[in-house]
């Protein structure tokens, strides 16, 4: 009898091991479905009355759902093969990536540089030059802002024209103290300049050949090199209970005034591959990404066209280009496991509620205590 009870409890304890090791983790549950994510994006995106595409990561596993169209007009969904949507302000990590590149590939040489090498190289006829830093322009903090950067002047501006716009128009203009922050447009399309002026090749090129070809991107250009088999999604608003209102599009003059800052085209799928090789040394080096999100000149968690937020735990950025309804933004893990990427094309509220949508998303993920901004 006290064998048999002996027996009895040794089996006991071999399920209980057996079924402890196959207990979820308090960090990681399972993962919720494919089938069970598409449901609830597609009825929180009815419910708030937004339509366009966002790439899902769960644990390295990436789903894309899709809803509504990308032109009303044309019946074209959501999701089709042909539709790219803005990346908006999403860019500036890219740009300040192949920044970061070239301070890497020039070192040694007579064009080597950092970010505390002052702009005045490149822009000597920019007042405040001699004060300015790369890392300024990187972080905001060059005290340079022009109210009006992002408005269609309805001129399909080549590269340096829209450079030499800013310069001369941030001339014009009062300029705060070098430090101070101010988002903007500017700083970036100044770098773009400083992209081309290193490298001696355009930003088109060094796009193209740095980010596109690198990781093997099908859906991604800047505006000046869309493919006649490409389309920009429609963007439109949700007006009076009616969906597809108001629909804009961004013109190429718009675009072509945002070199750097912008002009980038692509999908939510192509956006996640970009974030997956930055600091991999596929894109970025380790090094090279931890000295852009850690610039010296940064005087908030924004560095290098993102922020770090949650102990640096997680990485975002958002973008929206005014007068027209597209909207973009990302959360991810810092190790790119989990959170979205997220491309709207009709939405009828500002920063704050897109962000609401994607936390909504964020939240059914489950994986990690993302940030609600």
């Amino acid at each position: 009898m006290f064998k048999k009870g002996k027996k009895l409890i040794v089996a006991l304890l071999v399920l209980v091991v057996a079924a402890l090791a196959l207990w979820p983790e308090e960090t990681a549950p399972d993962l919720v479905t494919a089938a069970d994510m598409h449901v609830f994006v597609e009825k929180l995106f009815k419910k708030k009355h937004v339509t366009g595409s966002v790439a899902i990561v769960q644990n390295g596993h990436v789903q894309v759902v899709n809803y509504g169209l990308a032109n009303a007009k044309q019946k074209v969904k959501n999701g089709a093969s042909q539709v790219v949507y803005p990346a908006a302000s999403m860019q500036k990590e890219v740009t300040g990536a192949m920044i970061m590149q070239l301070m890497e590939e020039k070192k040694g040489s007579s064009s080597a540089f950092s970010q505390n090498t002052k702009i005045s190289r490149w822009y000597p006829a920019l007042r405040n030059a001699k004060k300015i830093s790369v890392g300024n322009l990187l972080s905001h903090t060059s005290g340079l802002q022009i109210p009006e950067v992002e408005a269609d002047r309805h001129i399909n501006y080549s590269e340096d024209q829209a450079v030499n716009w800013i310069v001369n128009r941030a001339n014009q203009l009062p300029q705060d103290k070098v430090g101070s922050y101010h988002y903007s447009d500017v700083n970036y399309v100044l770098l773009a300049g400083i992209i081309k002026k290193v490298s001696h090749k355009s930003y088109a090129w060094n796009f193209k050949k740095r980010v596109v070809q690198r990781l093997g991107l099908k859906s991604t250009y800047v505006s000046s090199q869309l493919p006649k088999n490409k389309m920009l999604a429609v963007s439109y608003a949700y007006k009076h209970g009616k969906n597809y209102q108001q629909a804009t599009t961004l013109e190429k003059t718009r675009l072509s005034q945002l070199v750097g800052a912008g002009n980038m085209l692509t999908t939510a799928s192509d956006y996640y591959l970009i974030q997956e090789a930055l600091g991999t040394g596929q894109f970025l080096s380790p090094s090279a990404f931890h000295k852009l999100t850690h610039l010296k000149s940064k005087i908030n968690q924004y560095s290098g066209g993102v922020y770090l937020k949650k102990g640096e735990k997680v990485k975002l950025a958002y973008g929206a280009i005014g007068s027209v309804h597209y909207a973009a933004y990302f959360q991810l893990t810092a190790d790119n496991k989990n959170g979205i990427i997220l491309l709207l094309n009709q939405r009828s509220f500002g920063e704050d509620k897109v962000k609401d949508v994607g936390y909504q998303i964020l939240k059914k993920i489950r994986f990690a205590t993302f940030s609600k901004t």
